[in-house]
């Protein structure tokens, strides 16, 4: 699969983090699996409330380059 502005290593050093792994994996099948384009907007709503608030305070990890480059690849 191609990811604009991600490079094959890029993906592969992301992809070796478990934790990173399975959110991509649950991301990637619910687009497979679910057909109601009413569930994709509430889960795609829930999911972007979730990362506002993770981003609410992004100042508190800038100068910790392994988180932000997690948080840039999701």
């Amino acid at each position: 699969m191609s990811i604009k502005g991600m490079n094959t290593n890029f993906r592969k050093n992301r992809m070796s983090n478990a934790r990173i792994q399975q959110i991509v994996t649950l991301l990637y099948m619910h687009k497979e699996i679910v057909t109601s384009e009413g569930v994709h907007e509430k889960e795609s709503k829930g999911l972007h409330d979730v990362l506002t608030r993770a981003f609410k305070n992004n100042d508190y990890y800038k100068n910790n380059p392994t988180l932000k480059g997690t948080f840039d690849s999701l």
